[in-house]
């Protein structure tokens, strides 16, 4: 019988039992591909992260390999486990963590670099006196940006709402496209997304298809909350109709998504996302978004991580 720690952690939120749950198993060396997808069934949650030494040249201590899991099996890349990961390394005592200040009660940061299937990133995690852990991480972005989307009435059809909720006074509808597409559609209110059903019927009838594009990713700039300037969400065919999932995985398309917009004039953005309700577990992601015509943008996303469990896995042999 072998044993495996493992922790739980809620990510980009301050209060237990909101945001993303997800599990860590911080010391997964001599766990094997096949248990690894297993575990991830077994376990339920959005995303199960599996950390090992495998692979980090030279030995260093503060890089990291990540395999992320769903329960449907591996995926290359994920942002909400880099912050459950920080957590979990903390805990689990392989996270170096100094003070890099010599002032009393001054806040104690680490860098480290974790790598996922889709290369390396870069990890700042502060910890702060009597604060959550925040943890931010970087990485650039060169989406594709395709004006060519199902019309408005397509849309709405999909989205069973009505045309005049489809808001194109500021954004417009766009498939943005970096591994996956999204297609992304503005809408007039954060009501307008919390309402919003996806129909697969209208989906079987639609062009959307056709563009390869197997999520939405819908948004509003008119928000509820006084701390968040969009409030996003997904929908989908894999996505269930009550489920209201982890949104880190399109915020790189997002942010090439916002550059693409002429009103948006090249240099240094700071703004908030936040998905779901209290109801439904509300998350909260700060981003700051380097945008220069024509090259690259760099996205820094970062948030709050409360540590919900620490548990041990019982496996036979």
């Amino acid at each position: 019988m072998t044993k495996h720690r493992f922790y739980t952690a809620d990510v980009f939120t301050s209060q237990v039992f909101q945001g993303a749950q997800i599990a860590v198993f911080p010391e997964a060396e001599q766990v094997t591909d096949v248990q690894m997808g297993l575990i991830a069934a077994e376990l339920n949650l959005s995303e199960t992260v599996f950390v090992t030494k495998d692979g980090c040249e030279g030995g260093a201590s503060n890089k990291f390999r990540l395999r992320i899991f769903t329960p449907k099996g591996e995926i290359d890349f994920a942002g909400h486990p880099i912050l459950a990961t920080a957590q979990a390394l903390l805990e689990a005592g392989r996270l170096d963590i100094s003070s890099g200040n010599s002032a009393p009660n001054s806040a104690l940061t680490s860098t480290l670099i974790f790598q996922q299937n889709t290369g390396d990133i870069n990890v700042n995690v502060t910890q702060d006196t009597d604060k959550p852990l925040f943890v931010q991480f970087s990485l650039t972005a060169s989406p594709v940006i395709d004006h060519y989307t199902p019309t408005e009435s397509e849309l709405a059809s999909l989205l069973c709402i009505n045309e005049s909720a489809i808001d194109t006074r500021t954004f417009h509808t766009r498939l943005a496209s970096i591994d996956l597409p999204y297609l992304v559609v503005p809408l007039t209110s954060q009501q307008a997304v919390r309402k919003a059903r996806f129909s697969l019927d209208a989906w079987s009838q639609s062009s959307a298809p056709a563009m390869a594009a197997q999520e939405i990713f819908i948004f509003s700039s008119k928000t509820d909350n006084h701390d968040t300037d969009f409030h996003g969400r997904l929908l989908g065919p894999g996505i269930g109709v009550n489920e209201d999932p982890p949104i880190g995985s399109a915020m790189p398309c997002f942010a090439g998504y916002l550059g693409e917009h002429e009103h948006i004039r090249e240099g240094t953005y700071t703004f908030s996302i936040d998905r779901g309700t209290a109801e439904t577990r509300r998350s909260l992601l700060q981003l700051e978004m380097d945008y220069h015509k024509d090259k690259p943008t760099t996205l820094r996303v970062g948030g709050e991580v409360i540590l919900v469990s620490e548990n041990t896995l019982l496996m036979g042999n």
